[in-house]
């Protein structure tokens, strides 16, 4: 895609949801008439869920990934190794057309919800008038039009004065940091607006309970998706490649955004934890909606995720140990702490019933609350398993087990040499399942916030009296969720290929084919 038509969609889209918002602002203070509008055939909440998750997971790639791409050129200008330069350079290449879909799905949304919610609309806009609309889109713009300096000065200004192209960079991500911050501002009001809300000033209602906690979570998640993708990238790249020194660049690339995504992942159990005892200190009926009612099977899924994570990072690299030399002997400790790390993932995630409430209700299929309790429910012996001290250790295993292997990785390359490009051709496969999970379990934990809120949109202040005013099952939401990472995967995987596949090297005699 050429660089005109995708500028020409961030500055179109970028004005319309700039008088959008202003149209809307000044409709909110006038008396004009709301008219309910339901969308067509999947209602106003699942076209809300579409627009706003799709928009959010471009939103993720877009902050992650500016952050590693300028440490990355960082590396390369003093260590002059030119990989972490290509590395910073295709990935921002892939970058820059996410940027057009985050503006474009971004004016979609706030359409959808000016249309479908405008009386939400206006009061979160009169109350957040400075921040959503002023200060937000001062900052979009500037970190939108920093991030195409970035990209089209990298062959001028960064070839001649890499320090001020690196500057560039760094502003680019203040700017980026600073936009997220202001727009979870309002996400996070609508969650723990402070108390009293009357009378409340504009930095009260910026800086609530959860504000600080959301904003470092999502740091820490926008970075490690945005490892794990460029990891993608690379293994999309790797399958194309024609010739031996773009695979053996490509496999760095892949070994790069992996230990990028998993040195973020560690962290952000730890994160969210702070995030949820806050939600407890605001109210702790929330909190235990989350964890012990409802919404406790989608923490669940979470944690299947979240395995999945660590299962296949411990496979990869397992099959690293092949591209080093010497290395047999540690393949077989690997193994055995793969083994350790699917067991206590199994223990993190058994819960101590099958049924979030373990109340009988028609239609469950069981006779009698003792028949559901023998059916739905640990066996007493096993109970154990359920209690937080169990999955305490087993989450201690996971996490201890994975930092194991990398040790042993790196003394592995201390013992051996590393062969680029001589791993398993099945590692690329793992690199985009690992990939797919991250956007998986993204894109599932979003709503898990949202639907705190129970039926309201903004906590026990605007209540919610749509048709869709409940909690959705969580077989209606994977569904749901899957269908849109889907869609994410669909369309970044075409951002790829539309910015990358012209950089594969022609076949060069007497090389190997795919």
């Amino acid at each position: 895609m050429k660089k005109k038509n995708i500028s020409l969609i961030y500055i179109f889209t970028s004005l319309l949801v700039l008088g959008l918002t202003i149209s809307a602002y000044a409709a909110a203070q006038s008396d004009i008439p709301e008219v309910e509008i339901t969308f067509p055939y999947i209602g106003n909440r699942v076209a809300i869920w579409i627009i706003s998750e799709i928009h959010l997971l471009f939103g993720a790639f877009i902050l992650g990934t500016p952050i590693f791409i300028v440490v990355c050129e960082y590396i390369g200008m003093r260590t002059k190794d030119m990989r972490y330069e290509r590395l910073a350079k295709e990935v921002t290449k892939v970058t820059l057309l996410c940027y057009a879909f985050t503006v474009l799905f971004g004016g979609m949304f706030a359409m959808f919800l000016f249309a479908l919610y405008p009386k939400l609309s206006a009061y979160l806009l009169i109350k957040f008038f400075p921040i959503a609309v002023v200060v937000y889109s001062i900052l979009w713009v500037i970190e939108s039009t920093l991030m195409y300096i970035y990209w089209y000065t990298w062959d001028t200004i960064g070839a001649r004065r890499k320090g001020l192209h690196l500057t560039i960079g760094i502003a680019v991500n203040i700017s980026g940091f600073l936009t997220m911050a202001a727009i979870n501002s309002v996400a996070s009001f609508m969650l723990t607006p402070p108390r009293p809300l009357e009378g409340a000033t504009l930095w009260q209602l910026v800086n609530n309970a959860t504000w600080i906690p959301l904003i470092l979570h999502r740091l820490l998640g926008n970075i490690c998706f945005g490892g794990f993708i460029a990891a993608m990238i690379a293994a999309y790249m790797s399958i194309m490649s024609k010739t031996e020194e773009d695979k053996a660049f490509y496999d760095w690339q892949g070994f790069v955004g992996t230990l990028i995504g998993m040195a973020f992942l560690l962290p952000i159990p730890i994160m969210g934890y702070i995030y949820s005892l806050e939600i407890y200190k605001y109210g702790a009926e929330i909190g235990v909606y989350q964890m012990s009612d409802r919404l406790s099977k989608f923490y669940a899924i979470n944690g299947i995720l979240t395995g999945l994570l660590f299962l296949g990072a411990n496979y990869y690299i397992w099959l690293s140990m092949k591209r080093i030399t010497g290395a047999e002997r540690f393949r077989a400790i690997i193994k055995a702490g793969f083994i350790v790390v699917f067991i206590s993932n199994l223990i993190w995630v058994i819960p101590r019933h099958f049924i979030a409430t373990m109340i009988l209700e028609a239609g469950m299929g069981y006779n009698s609350e003792a028949e559901m309790v023998a059916q739905a429910e640990l066996p007493n012996h096993l109970a154990f398993l359920a209690l937080m001290p169990a999955k305490n250790i087993a989450v201690t295993l996971i996490i201890l087990v994975t930092l194991l292997n990398y040790i042993l990785y790196w003394r592995a390359l201390k013992t051996g040499k590393i062969v680029w490009g001589k791993i398993d051709a099945m590692a690329d496969y793992v690199l985009i399942f690992q990939a797919f999970t991250v956007i998986w379990l993204m894109a599932f934990m979003g709503p898990v916030r949202e639907l705190n809120r129970k039926f309201y949109h903004v906590y026990m202040h605007i209540k919610d009296y749509t048709p869709d005013a409940f909690s959705p099952t969580l077989a209606y939401s994977s569904v749901l969720t899957t269908i849109i990472t889907w869609v994410f995967f669909g369309l970044l995987s075409l951002a790829i290929w539309l910015m990358l596949h012209k950089n594969i090297s022609p076949q060069k005699s007497g090389s190997h084919g795919d």
